[in-house]
């Protein structure tokens, strides 16, 4: 399909698309697309089970698509169908991730439940790059939220920079979106998630105090960012941490090697939790 796409040859396409015995249901969708026709919601007929396929194949067809010398209209109601089925699939994995994490595990450590594809993150992140070409706002922030659920869903896999750079891509949608109340929350929570962990077990009682700043530059930039847009949306400016990082400084370092013991107890007792408590930050905004 995709060489006949690149050609242009939207009626020998039209034909393999008639022909088509995959079961997928996007091809239909196409079909239909390139039939001149306008779809509903209720027309696409996308399974659960099968939300994945129907993506990956989906997204392939359209890099081809985006390309080609079709309609644009037509390529407007593909990408509409497209957004949807990347919606319903978001929801799907977040539902099924909200089920494991009740019992303390994440999604990928539930044996026989649900495999998250290993290119599905990637695939997305090239679907919404495409989409801000196209500066539809509403298309982009449905399909940063879904990519942010499925980095939750899987965090287990990621490191946490990785999520937190998709918490900010769906923050900075619903911005663009208009939804700045709803993008100030979630670059509040990410702030609570980012911040050092100092600051965090002091809960910032004594704020002259200096804290020992052990974050990654990666998680910095994004704890920066987020403090950064949530100033500026709001208008609130945020009390200034006194910071230091160990590599910089003798007597953090010498910190960092005397940590009290409760605060490694309390360390301890969040990482046992994490599954749980890092969804939970999160997860009212999908909702």
């Amino acid at each position: 399909m995709i060489p006949l796409i690149q050609q242009n040859k939207f009626d020998e396409l039209k034909y393999v698309l008639q022909n088509s015995d995959s079961g997928l249901k996007i091809h239909q969708v196409l079909l239909q697309v390139l039939n001149g026709n306008h779809l509903d919601e209720a027309d696409y007929g996308f399974e659960a089970n099968m939300y994945q396929e129907e993506f990956l194949e989906g997204i392939n067809l359209y890099k081809a698509l985006n390309k080609s010398e079709i309609p644009k209209k037509q390529l407007q109601e593909y990408k509409i169908a497209l957004t949807f089925l990347v919606f319903k699939m978001g929801g799907f994995i977040k539902l099924l991730a909200d089920t494991t994490m009740q019992k303390g595990v994440y999604l990928s450590q539930a044996k026989g439940v649900y495999k998250v594809d290993a290119s599905l993150r990637s695939e997305l992140q090239a679907f919404i790059d495409l989409l801000k070409e196209t500066d539809d706002v509403q298309a982009i922030a449905n399909a940063s939220a879904a990519k942010a659920q499925i980095s939750l869903s899987i965090g287990d896999l990621l490191k946490k920079h990785e999520i937190g750079q998709d918490m900010l891509q769906f923050a900075a949608g619903y911005e663009n979106a208009g939804l700045k109340d709803q993008a100030a929350r979630i670059y509040q929570n990410i702030l609570s998630d980012f911040e050092c962990e100092s600051v965090q077990l002091s809960s910032n009682l004594i704020p002259e105090i200096t804290h020992v700043d052990t974050r990654t530059d990666e998680e910095i930039e994004i704890f920066e960012t987020a403090k950064n847009r949530f100033e500026t949306i709001t208008g609130i400016s945020l009390p200034q941490i006194k910071r230091v990082r160990p590599g910089t400084d003798a007597n953090a370092q010498k910190l960092v090697e005397k940590i009290d013991e409760h605060e490694i107890q309390l360390k301890e007792q969040e990482e046992e939790n994490q599954p749980t408590n890092l969804w939970s930050r999160f997860k009212r905004f999908f909702n």
